[in-house]
């Protein structure tokens, strides 16, 4: 993806942040007490921009894209842009009231991601994730094949493996080129590594048209 064609997209996912009415809209809920929130994977920052969350409070963006973050920077100065992985969050532990992501936990090593998310909460404090469901990779396969990416297909049939590894077996395995990660995610492997990371109240499943997982870090 170019410089300009990640920002569109940015963009683009800012003006569905916008709008309720879209069908892929998907939103957290903050709260008052949300007095510092962190946004793993945040783009330019459209998340926050779309909240309208109250002055005064403490929004950080993280992202491995720092075009991305420095667009961010110069449109949105409410908001600490940080260039930085989720597997290795650079912020002291117990920093955050709130810590989200936006489809962007599917493309990390996501016991790292959820330790590390862990580790910045505050007690009682909160995560929500937007996660990828085996019918989203399915139907990117099935595209590929049709059209005949060898590349592609080869990519996708890694996600679809190493999603099963890690449903299956708490297990995740990067891809040979650029050593990224990629995987389709359940309700039960999930809930699992939620667990094992040290969340309680834990809630995997659909909102609307998006698969979501909610969770608090034990008091």
């Amino acid at each position: 993806m170019t410089i300009d064609s990640a920002r569109a997209y940015h963009l683009s996912e800012l003006e569905i942040a916008r709008n309720p009415k879209i069908n892929s809209y998907a939103m957290p809920e903050f709260s008052a007490n949300d007095q510092a929130v962190l946004d793993i994977g945040c783009g330019i920052g459209q998340t926050f921009v779309a909240s309208k969350v109250e002055p005064g409070k403490l929004l950080v963006g993280v992202d491995i894209d720092l075009e991305c973050l420095i667009y961010g920077r110069h449109q949105f100065g409410y908001i600490t842009f940080v260039n930085a992985s989720a597997e290795q969050l650079p912020f002291r532990d117990s920093l955050f009231d709130l810590v989200i992501s936006r489809v962007s936990l599917p493309y990390t090593n996501i016991h790292q991601s959820l330790m590390e998310a862990e580790r910045v909460l505050r007690k009682n404090g909160r995560v929500w994730f937007t996660l990828h469901p085996f019918s989203m990779v399915r139907s990117h396969l099935i595209q590929s094949l049709r059209r005949l990416e060898i590349k592609d297909i080869v990519y996708r049939s890694y996600v679809i493996v190493n999603g099963l590894t890690f449903n299956c077996l708490g297990r995740q395995f990067p891809f040979f080129v650029k050593r990224r990660y990629e995987s389709f995610q359940s309700s039960s492997g999930m809930t699992r590594a939620m667990r094992n990371a040290g969340f309680v109240d834990i809630w995997v499943g659909k909102k609307g048209e998006h698969f979501v997982c909610m969770a608090s870090k034990k008091a």
